[in-house]
């Protein structure tokens, strides 16, 4: 799932327990992230590629990240303001 829409900038933070991404910059819009819901990791041939499902109590991502590239994209989006 590549193209322009699913592009996204992530501001993250790397410590002793991981990767976590912090900020994410989608369209001009930053968008704090206060919680990571789940993490996982698949291997695609050599490369590590890691799964993050985050929110910001109103909209929820799924972001992968290719630990070869250290390129991000949004592989899915759910905001609580579509449900109303």
């Amino acid at each position: 799932m590549e193209g322009i829409e699913n592009q996204v900038e992530v501001l993250a933070r790397f410590d002793s327990a991981g990767l976590f991404p912090r900020v994410l910059k989608i369209g001009g819009r930053n968008y704090d992230i206060k919680k990571v819901n789940l993490m996982h990791s698949i291997h695609d041939g050599a490369v590590r590629i890691y799964f993050y499902s985050v929110s910001d109590d109103v909209n929820y991502w799924k972001l992968g990240f290719n630990t070869e590239t250290l390129s991000w994209w949004i592989e899915d989006n759910y905001s609580v303001n579509d449900a109303i």
